[in-house]
């Protein structure tokens, strides 16, 4: 019998640690059988609904189930969060449709979603890594005609981009804040991979703080989204799943941006 233990063994073979500490069961129980599983880059209200039509048993999900972000381990979240409009529809579907939550977050990350990224982008094999901060060589080339060319790979029609010396300046070492790496509270990611030569950051999601750090560097960043970085990462970690359980049934739910140009 598969349950959602078994799933867990098997990230944790894969990533060679226990889950992290935001990671595991959030809703529900670890024991049950599972025979569907719907992977998902987060538990949103639409995601979970389409778990329920798929008939799924678990939900497998890489973002924080609830709001203000990680709520369901840390000590300092407002009164009344778990009622928040957002929260209580979530955990309405999850027990409407009587599904477990796992949260698959930094573990997804080692084993897959990190070099998807870069391997999307046609990048190839870092030329420094410490962990998952690498930096990448490509020619030499304006950043402009970068921003050309993750547009062309990701199929995005705009981006944003950070150009503190302007489109024209030449670039040749990427680094890759990939999710939500390159956020204001994450740029201590942006700094370990300035402090190994790259000249150019290629994100998932920014800010104005994040895009402002590296830019008084004079590094631009080139921002494409949080889940278009990770969204080809558990995708393939699905069919992963699927090989390594064939007698359950595996769906991934792509969650596309929540904003759109206008």
């Amino acid at each position: 019998m598969i349950t959602t233990e078994s799933i867990i063994a098997y990230i944790e073979g894969l990533s060679g640690h226990p889950l992290n500490r935001d990671e595991g069961v959030q809703h529900g129980s670890a024991r049950r059988e599972v025979k569907r599983v719907l992977v998902s880059w987060m538990a949103t209200a639409e995601a979970l609904s389409y778990a329920g039509k798929e008939r799924c048993d678990l939900v497998l999900a890489h973002e924080s189930l609830y709001y203000p972000y990680d709520a369901y381990i840390r000590q300092d979240n407002p009164p009344g969060w778990e009622n928040w409009r957002t929260n209580r529809q979530r955990r309405e579907l999850l027990e409407r449709y009587d599904l477990v939550l796992l949260r698959a977050h930094g573990s997804l990350d080692e084993i897959c979603i990190f070099d998807d990224f870069a391997a999307l982008l046609g990048l190839g094999a870092p030329v420094q890594a410490n962990g998952l901060a690498k930096v990448y060589e490509i020619a030499p080339c304006s950043l402009a005609a970068l921003v050309a060319h993750v547009k062309r790979q990701l199929r995005l029609p705009a981006l944003r981009v950070s150009a503190p010396q302007g489109m024209g300046q030449v670039v040749h070492r990427v680094g890759l804040p990939w999710g939500g790496l390159g956020l204001f509270v994450n740029v201590g990611y942006q700094e370990q991979v300035i402090e190994m030569g790259c000249d150019v950051l290629i994100a998932g999601e920014s800010d104005d703080y994040g895009f402002r750090f590296s830019a008084e560097c004079g590094i631009p960043m080139i921002e494409t989204g949080h889940e278009i970085s990770e969204n080809p990462g558990l995708k393939h970690f699905s069919r992963m799943l699927q090989e390594r359980f064939p007698e359950i049934q595996v769906r991934f739910y792509e969650c596309s941006p929540s904003w759109e140009m206008a």
